[in-house]
């Protein structure tokens, strides 16, 4: 964490940088990418320069505000409300992210792998296999509500622990208050089983913003440390909110279970999902990310199988053939599961699957 703040010293000016054209158009064209058919897309595409010079100007004599957001409901694999921003606010949100993941990411742990470059989920699943091979038990925990209980207050004082300029947090405040209210609509609450009165104000991201899953992995950083530093947990991995413990003494799995319980209300104001979760044997099959998991290999869920089924003739129906082809290849790693066991070394790391022609 030194090295970082010296960093971050070494780094002056964020807020002019993040703000700048260039960075702004490199945003854009990060946002861009794989969308560029959508019809807000091609919109904004329409007068790009003139469009990104004003949304500068903006910034720069910080009257930005966000805009409001465009709610859909998904059902699979569970029914969330997703806010979905426009194009202006998400390419500052790219512009954000840009800047800051570069300095801030370095923080976290090797072993959480949510919106990271060069992690995703399947180096998790390849992870948790590797725990299952390697200890003879495991358990896993989750959060309550994670995304709609994360603290706003909790969260910018987190960020200004290590940026120190105005502007630049009183940008981040606006963006991550821009979804307050958001879950508190007529009908919301009831429709994804809320309690009455949550989130509180001041409480949630909007689930969809870049900045709200950078966030979000952010959020838990300081439990990912207590874990591994404080814990000693023998192994230990997470995906946003997903917690995967290994070791070789049930007992002291339980006993880590409680102090990470007691830590998430007291520093994160966030409570388990199951609090009474029970360490497994890891000679069982498990069902991670979407995947079916045991010490054996990897295969796609059921599930996994027939979202992907209905999603293709789905397609078919529609004549979307471009589509489906490329959410073919999108899918290839789930379709392939089966065949991917990947295996521990004779020096215990991963040996990774060669691709299948």
């Amino acid at each position: 964490m030194l090295g970082l703040a010296r960093a971050m010293k070494r780094h002056g000016g964020l807020f002019e940088g993040l703000i700048s054209l260039d960075n702004l158009w490199h945003a854009w064209r990060a946002f861009q990418r794989g969308k560029r058919h959508r019809p807000s897309v091609c919109a904004f595409e329409r007068g790009v320069d003139r469009r990104l010079a004003e949304l500068h100007r903006a910034l720069a004599e910080r009257r930005y505000r966000p805009q409001g957001y465009r709610l859909m409901l998904i059902q699979e694999p569970k029914r969330r409300l997703i806010a979905a921003a426009g194009v202006r606010d998400r390419v500052v949100h790219h512009a954000v992210h840009r800047v800051l993941s570069p300095l801030l990411d370095p923080g976290l742990i090797d072993t959480t792998y949510a919106c990271l470059e060069g992690r995703g989920s399947h180096r998790a699943v390849l992870a948790f296999l590797q725990g299952l091979q390697r200890y003879r038990f495991v358990l896993t925990l989750d959060i309550r509500h994670y995304f709609l209980s994360i603290d706003q207050g909790i969260l910018l004082d987190l960020m200004a622990r290590r940026l120190k300029e105005r502007p630049l947090l009183d940008l981040l405040g606006r963006i991550a208050a821009s979804g307050d209210g958001l879950y508190r609509h007529p009908g919301v609450p009831e429709l994804l089983g809320l309690e009455r009165g949550f989130p509180a104000p001041g409480v949630g991201l909007p689930i969809g913003n870049l900045t709200s899953q950078w966030w979000g992995n952010h959020y838990l950083s300081g439990l990912d440390h207590c874990i591994k530093r404080e814990l000693k947990v023998p192994y230990y991995l997470r995906y946003m909110d997903d917690l995967a413990l290994f070791g070789e003494s049930r007992n002291a799995l339980l006993r880590q279970r409680d102090a990470i319980g007691q830590w998430l209300q007291t520093e994160r104001r966030l409570r388990l999902k199951r609090p009474q979760a029970q360490p497994r044997a890891t000679l069982g099959r498990f069902g991670y990310l979407g995947q079916r998991v045991s010490r054996g290999g990897i295969a796609p869920t059921r599930k996994a199988l027939a979202r992907l089924s209905a999603r293709a003739a789905a397609q078919v129906r529609s004549g979307s053939m471009d589509t489906l082809e490329r959410s073919l290849a999108a899918s290839r790693g789930v379709v392939l599961g089966p065949f991917c066991q990947a295996d521990l070394t004779e020096r215990g790391g991963l040996s990774y699957p060669r691709k299948l022609g």
